[in-house]
């Protein structure tokens, strides 16, 4: 599936270890697999990464960095306690993130959960009593994985980002732990490449095993399975002369947590046809089934409430996202790829019936 959650109750360091290297990730209170992001007005695969602590020196420019910030700066690494002061540095950085953010870092570390199951540490970075930057990361058995990193812009030239990771390296090297993950990338050049110059990296491959960085291939991934599939549809529907637009929808995850009395839509994007009484026709491709779907869709309003978390200025200055919860009200077709074809007939139909 393109999204999977788990919410753990209680959770062992050699289990949180055995998710990390499943290619899991933890977002607040919950554990979470995504392989597809709407990130900057498209379709992304995310790459999960790590570097092998076991295998692992630092670079020249790396020991550089270390020795200028240790000399500069003084450094507490402890139990993650959030504050006043580094809420105030993750105020100050939200306008930086991009996807869907929580309202303040209490909520992102736990939610407003009292008892929290994740053995979360802190880099605390000062200059004199002043807090400059802070990072967050979690410790397994033998894995750690960075979470978070904040810094005051004003000290931007100090590298104070990667210098905090590298903290969290060199702890994970003096404490013998063997893996660390620093997150993903994506699929293209993206404002996350910044870890990849932390040293040689593996990735989680699409057979669901750990490679060699460089043998990684933007071919092999969904999201190019998927701009495949939709290109499909949109030549499909240009011959059948149906007016569509191409929708971006950060919201499709709602569509795999089933709590709800309704069935949200859970594709990151696909063709809409408006019809004249609000509802939508919908040309999507299913990734996880591997067929062409047709639905009849419209907003879910009084579901909207469910969505807890800031959207990014990404979402609401570029023209192709829908950030309203949309639901799915008629199955209407599926069909295997590769008999795409059979969709022409119900486009033409479609075209006479909705377009005369």
């Amino acid at each position: 599936m393109l999204v999977q959650t788990y919410f753990p109750q209680r959770l062992s360091a050699s289990r949180y270890d055995a998710l990390l290297a499943a290619g899991w990730f933890r977002g607040s209170v919950m554990m979470y697999k995504m392989d597809l992001l709407c990130i900057e007005g498209a379709v992304r695969s995310v790459v999960n990464i790590r570097l092998d602590l076991e295998k692992y020196s630092f670079r020249k420019s790396h020991r550089k960095l270390l020795r200028k910030g240790d000399q500069r700066f003084r450094v507490v690494i402890e139990t993650a306690s959030p504050c006043a002061q580094k809420e105030q540095l993750y105020t100050s950085m939200k306008e930086r993130f991009k996807g869907f953010i929580h309202p303040t870092l209490s909520d992102y570390l736990n939610n407003g959960v009292s008892q929290n199951v994740f053995d979360t540490r802190q880099v605390c970075v000062y200059d004199g009593d002043r807090l400059v930057a802070v990072s967050f990361f979690d410790c397994g058995e033998r894995a750690l994985a960075s979470l978070l990193g904040l810094y005051d812009s004003e000290y931007s030239a100090h590298s104070l980002g990667i210098y905090t990771m590298l903290k969290e390296v060199e702890f994970g090297l003096n404490e013998g732990f063997r893996w660390y993950y620093p997150g993903y990338i994506l699929d293209k050049e993206s404002q996350f490449d910044y870890k990849l110059r932390l040293g040689e990296f593996e990735y989680y491959t699409a057979s669901q095993r750990w490679g060699k960085f460089e043998n990684f291939a933007q071919e092999h991934t969904k999201s190019h399975q998927l701009s495949s599939a939709i290109n499909a549809l949109s030549v499909l529907l240009d011959v059948a002369q149906l007016p569509y637009r191409k929708v971006l929808y950060p919201l499709f995850s709602m569509g795999y947590i089933g709590y709800w009395n309704a069935e949200f839509v859970k594709y990151p994007v696909f063709l809409a046809v408006e019809l004249h009484n609000g509802e939508q026709l919908q040309f999507a491709y299913d990734l996880d089934l591997e067929v062409f779907v047709v639905n009849k869709i419209a907003l879910a309003p009084e579901y909207d409430h469910l969505i807890n978390m800031e959207a990014s200025s990404d979402f609401t200055t570029t023209q192709h996202y829908c950030m309203n919860l949309l639901m799915i009200i008629e199955h209407l077709m599926l069909v295997p790829k590769h008999e795409v074809g059979m969709l022409t007939v119900f486009a033409e139909e479609a075209r006479r019936k909705w377009y005369r």
